[in-house]
């Protein structure tokens, strides 16, 4: 019991003093707390609001975790109407690779599944990248 103590103590210690950029991968809920919805495609960019870059600003303030996914939250605004849901799929370094799942829910059709790769910026938002990413655990099959 002590060791256990010791050894937990030991990686306390250490997380705390790591920097940020080397921290352990992002959650779900801060990759969808953090993310600049207007730096990749997805149904939101055609209604901008000058200055609001992140779901909640867009009224998507519902972040749940999703049922049965270790790994992802679904994001939705009150009336359930839409659906983001964000996977992570991995980090390495700065960055870090997500899939999002971007769905109507309101009898529309609209469904898209994208994979970006994501990096905070100055501003403390993740932005995604120009890299391309494919990911085999982000396609439409895998729904």
């Amino acid at each position: 019991m002590r060791h256990a103590l010791a050894s937990l103590a030991v990686t306390l210690v250490a997380t705390a003093l790591t920097p940020a950029c080397w921290s352990a991968e992002p959650m779900p809920p801060e990759v969808a707390k953090d993310l600049d919805v207007m730096s990749f495609p997805n149904s939101i960019r055609p209604q901008s609001i000058p200055g609001a870059r992140t779901f909640a600003q867009y009224g998507f303030t519902q972040v749940a975790p999703t049922e049965g996914e270790a790994g992802s939250v679904d994001v939705y605004p009150p009336d359930h109407a839409w659906l983001f849901k964000i996977t992570v799929l991995g980090s390495e370094g700065d960055n870090v690779t997500v899939c999002v799942l971007d769905e109507a829910l309101n009898g529309g059709t609209y469904l898209t599944q994208t994979p970006l790769e994501l990096q905070r910026r100055g501003d403390g938002l993740l932005h995604a990248t120009d890299r391309d990413v494919n990911d085999p655990r982000c396609s439409q099959s895998e729904r």
